[in-house]
């Protein structure tokens, strides 16, 4: 299930950080509806959030060492996506319960949610995929004796190997077996490295179109809940271009 949202704003400056803006968005929406339950579900400690998102901005204008970004028509869109059902009926009672109403911005800035497009994600019936990163992909190594995190781009010279070991640990804790997963190949196509501010930090990321080889069934797992770490934080947010 996908579900698009287009936002108005006050202005068109927005935070460089939007990310974190619409996760504070996100998380005022669920307390919005049955007395606040659903957030445990999702931001409770420990707890999975199986969905991903990817952030659309109009002409976006970067400036060095600027903390904003400046875009067109003071528009953003916004598209969730989620291949469980449950989740996907909670988001969007949650988002239509804020139609309507401002959520402020840093900036003096505000956004309003005035649409709300539901549909079907486009899923394949193959072992192979060409897809496009509409957000970027995230791949996070965590060490726990160092208590640190290690990022991958397609810059990165093990960056096949890295990606290889990284999903396939993720798609082992979600219920893949490790035969199914064998196969899979996620092979740069038209990519480049990204750096993106979260929370304070430079993550390391990557943008463009990549071929996938795997099952079926784990293309359409990655269509539906995205690719790599930090998916539900605005990254790995992957479309069909072709399969086969």
């Amino acid at each position: 299930m996908n579900i698009s949202l287009s936002f108005n704003l006050k202005s068109n400056k927005i935070p460089l950080e939007y990310r974190r803006c619409i996760i504070s968005w996100l998380k005022h929406s669920l307390l919005g509806i049955a007395d606040g339950k659903y957030y445990e579900t999702y931001y409770g400690k420990g707890n999975t959030r199986k969905f991903t998102f990817a952030v659309r901005l109009f002409n976006p204008v970067f400036r060095d060492k600027d903390d904003f970004i400046l875009v067109d028509n003071s528009k953003i869109q916004i598209t969730f996506s989620t291949g469980d059902t449950k989740t996907g009926f909670i988001l969007y009672s949650a988002f239509i319960a804020q139609k309507g109403k401002k959520f402020a911005l840093p900036f003096d800035n505000a956004m309003m949610l005035v649409s709300i497009v539901k549909s079907d994600t486009r899923l394949v019936n193959s072992n192979s995929a060409l897809v496009k990163m509409l957000s970027p992909l995230c791949l996070r190594e965590h060490n726990k004796d160092l208590n640190n995190d290690t990022y991958y781009s397609v810059k990165n010279e093990n960056f096949s190997e890295k990606a290889k070991s990284i999903i396939e640990l993720q798609l082992i804790d979600a219920g893949f077996s490790k035969s199914i997963i064998n196969n899979l190949e996620l092979i740069p196509i038209n990519c480049k490295k990204t750096v993106v501010k979260h929370y304070d930090c430079l993550i390391e990321c990557s943008v463009g179109e990549f071929m996938i080889n795997a099952d079926k069934a784990i293309i359409n797992y990655f269509l539906q809940y995205g690719i790599g770490s930090r998916k539900s934080a605005g990254f790995g947010f992957a479309t069909l271009i072709l399969e086969d």
